[in-house]
């Protein structure tokens, strides 16, 4: 962990374009905080992005004895109630830096499947296929309807870490997140409308001085989904928003994630590539 930290210290003095992705998304979502307060956050979470590195070397090499009772789960029990309904499950959850350490630890006590977006670069799909696979008992493209709506009907649960920006499309509605539209998906409102499937909102972050995880599962969402699309992604995104507030320094805010903007609406980013 201490490598991870001095790792991450080292990224913070390299004026990166992931830094000033970092920078600008924390001025925008956090306003209310001074200069100095951001900066301070920023270094905090660039020390958490190094641990992540380690993380995710534990996660895909270490054996199954190396990473035992290294983390606890609260709120199992909504879960398992969940899970008696026969219906599936989708566990929805942020993007936090901890995430591929805590999917395998989760992978060793629990049968789940994990919805993912295929990454661009060629060198980071290869090491997914190679060490993210062996873990997950399924995995799911998010482009892959068919197979998530098959895992579902064998009340699988789903992890899908809600929060990417997939563009302005027929799959998207703009709601708000941190107080900015923000080009968000539609797609638990409409797999639960066709499957009938549990919502359960989940968080997961690293203890502060001591080396173990907390995952955090939360109750169901109650008349879910609601009117519209619309308002479900809004409802959505304030569970995550309340999720990462929580725990700031430990989000990936090196993502783009306000790349899209409604018409007429300026960008926040030099490169919206």
């Amino acid at each position: 962990m201490w490598v991870g930290e001095s790792l991450g210290k080292l990224l913070f003095l390299i004026p990166t374009q992931m830094k000033q992705t970092t920078k600008i998304n924390l001025a925008l979502c956090f306003p209310e905080l001074s200069a100095n307060e951001r900066r301070a956050l920023l270094k905090k979470n660039f020390a958490s992005l190094g641990i992540a590195l380690i993380e995710s070397a534990m996660a895909w090499w270490l054996p199954d004895q190396r990473l035992k009772n290294l983390y606890k789960v609260k709120g199992d029990e909504h879960l398992q109630a969940a899970l008696k309904k026969g219906k599936g499950v989708i566990l929805i959850a942020p993007h936090f830096t901890c995430l591929e350490l805590i999917g395998r630890l989760m992978g060793n006590d629990y049968t789940f499947g994990v919805m993912y977006r295929v990454h661009k670069k060629y060198f980071v799909k290869t090491l997914h296929a190679l060490f993210r696979k062996k873990h997950y008992t399924t995995y799911i493209p998010s482009h892959s309807v068919r197979k998530l709506l098959q895992a579902l009907g064998d009340n699988l649960p789903i992890w899908y870490a809600y929060d990417i920006d997939a563009g302005n499309n027929r799959n998207s509605v703009f709601a708000p997140f941190f107080n900015i539209d923000t080009a968000t998906l539609t797609t638990v409102s409409r797999i639960v409308k066709l499957t009938d499937a549990v919502v359960l909102p989940m968080n997961y972050f690293r203890l502060e001085n001591d080396f173990q995880y907390e995952v955090v599962i939360s109750p169901p969402l109650e008349n879910f989904p609601g009117i519209n699309v619309s308002e479900d992604a809004a409802r959505i995104n304030a569970i995550l928003e309340d999720a990462i507030r929580k725990h700031p320094e430990q989000y990936v805010w090196q993502y783009k994630r306000f790349k899209t903007r409604p018409d007429g609406q300026k960008r926040f980013y030099f490169s919206n590539r």
